[in-house]
């Protein structure tokens, strides 16, 4: 008998702090339209892991998952439950204290942070992102014991410094994944790289990792 995969991507809230250039979420803000969708509250999340309960990960399309308070408590319940879970964010909102909690309630939870370039220069694409937090959380996440791993976008002010941010992440044991985009607004696009094998062509790898 055909049995369903289980697996769930949460967009948790429809909001975000950054003002990433080429993330959906800009069109709502450069149009003046309303976000669609709202806070998932902790009694429709417990009814939606009855059902999927093979992985869960909070992604957002138009929001940051660590924008919903209750994300640590979302995490806890999936420890409970022995749930696999991922966490994808890139937003610098929360405090150091709130991010050890979130780790603390499922210390089997992998977490992807968006940090696009040395950690003082990321906030050139992702508005309003504090990296050099970013980074320092990603460290307490491995002090800790979790899984973390550092995503990095090439841009062409990053692209000169990916050595350097590999040997970052491996002096601090944070898997690095190198991420090659095929968003780009045309030949004069301000943030296109400028070595080609930077850029997303049909049939190239996306994502490279690094150990």
């Amino acid at each position: 008998m055909y049995e369903p995969r289980r697996k769930l991507v949460i967009d948790a809230s429809n909001k975000c702090n950054l003002q990433c250039p080429k993330c959906g979420r800009e069109w709502f803000r450069n149009n003046k339209v309303k976000v669609p969708g709202e806070l998932l509250t902790v009694s429709r999340f417990e009814k939606l892991v009855e059902y999927f309960n093979e992985k869960v990960e909070f992604c957002g399309q138009i929001s940051d998952a660590t924008m919903n308070p209750h994300l640590p408590e979302f995490l806890s319940i999936l420890h409970s439950k022995n749930i696999p879970s991922k966490v994808s964010t890139a937003a610098s909102y929360r405090s150091i204290d709130w991010y050890i909690k979130a780790f603390s309630a499922n210390p089997n939870t992998e977490w992807l942070f968006g940090l696009d370039g040395l950690p003082n220069q990321s906030h050139i694409y992702r508005k309003n992102q504090n990296g050099e937090k970013i980074f320092e959380v990603m460290k307490i996440g491995v002090n800790l014991g979790l899984k973390i791993t550092w995503q990095y976008i090439v841009f062409n002010y990053n692209e000169n410094y990916i050595e350097q941010a590999i040997s970052m992440a491996k002096k601090s044991n944070i898997k690095f994944q190198l991420n090659i985009s095929s968003r780009w607004d045309g030949p004069n696009d301000p943030l296109l790289p400028l070595n080609k094998k930077y850029i997303k062509q049909h049939g190239t790898k996306q994502s490279e990792f690094f150990s």
